[in-house]
């Protein structure tokens, strides 16, 4: 079934993609519309689909587990159950239909070099069934950027996450919507989820001090962002001069058209996931990059299919 949103509705939606923990009397300042008229709104959304789910961006370089690789393999139409198999895997983060050599790209999390050589046993078996069996992965190094959300690393060592803080993240980070719960959990309800529970004045200081460390770098939504006129989505893999990928990185960081942005262990040293409202914004995208005469070359691959990760 189609979905048609009203300019007031979309409105909602890129204030909550920009932090979801807006409260509906703020949104509705924003947008010039009522406290009632927003949360009704929202409610609306997600009993409509629309909204899916609430999500929290980290910075994977301070939480043990969001350490990523990128999965690129070739498949054919006929071969459905592969996307199937795969969409099972517990580290699947998202999953997309791509054009070029390869036909599928998967962003996996994991948090352990153990965890990391059973998913590619797994990945191993799922080639295998394939008629194909073409795949490569990219190592993640370093995020720049995550859903749109700048990702500071300190210059200061950090400590590692204590127990208590990394279930406080688990439990933050993805929070399927219904029409039961269609906000934002509650940090009183954040704390009846810990173990032993926290009080509701605990779960704030404990976020508060994420926050401040950088590890919580924002607050987001999941949904089809088609609807809020970004329909196309492309990947894109960057080969720069030597010695410049960090200069070329903080260009794109500052991209609104960026998402996601990230150091790689391959000779195009850069990645990233650029949403735009149409094909030629991704041309006008890639004729700006060029102009940097330190882009040597780049490997673009547009998004058929988008799919939509199951909440765990």
């Amino acid at each position: 079934m189609q979905i048609i949103l009203s300019e007031a509705e979309k409105l909602v939606l890129e204030a909550l993609v920009q932090n979801s923990r807006y409260s509906p009397d703020l949104i509705g300042q924003m947008i010039g519309k009522s406290r009632n008229w927003v949360s009704r709104t929202i409610k609306g959304l997600v009993k409509s689909g629309v909204i899916r789910g609430y999500t929290t961006i980290v910075n994977p370089s301070l939480v043990q587990g969001a350490r990523g690789t990128i999965l690129f393999m070739k498949s054919n139409p006929r071969e459905s159950n592969i996307s199937q198999k795969l969409m099972e895997m517990e580290e699947l983060e998202s999953l997309d239909g791509v054009s070029g050599d390869h036909s599928l790209l998967g962003f996996f999390r994991y948090n352990s070099q153990g965890i990391f050589e059973d998913l590619l046993d797994r990945v191993d078996r799922v080639v295998a069934s394939s008629g194909t069996g073409k795949y490569h992965l990219v190592q993640l190094l370093t995020a720049y950027k995550k859903d749109r959300f700048r990702v500071i690393t300190l210059e200061t060592p950090q400590a590692p996450l204590s127990e208590k803080e990394l279930e406080l993240i688990r439990i933050l980070y993805r929070q399927k919507a219904t029409i039961e719960n269609p906000f934002p959990m509650t940090q009183e309800k954040i704390g009846t989820l810990m173990n032993p529970q926290l009080s509701q004045p605990a779960v704030s200081k404990a976020i508060d001090k994420l926050l401040l460390k950088r590890v919580i770098v924002g607050y987001s939504i999941d949904l089809d962002f088609s609807l809020i006129n970004l329909p196309v989505k492309f990947y894109i893999r960057i080969k720069v001069a030597p010695g410049t990928v960090s200069d070329i990185a903080m260009k794109l960081v500052e991209n609104d058209d960026v998402w996601d942005l990230f150091r790689t262990s391959e000779n195009y040293r850069l990645l990233a996931m650029v949403r735009t409202d149409s094909i030629g914004s991704f041309n006008q995208f890639l004729r700006q990059l060029y102009e940097d005469s330190n882009v040597l070359d780049t490997l673009s691959y547009i998004s058929l299919e988008e799919w939509f990760v199951p909440f765990r």
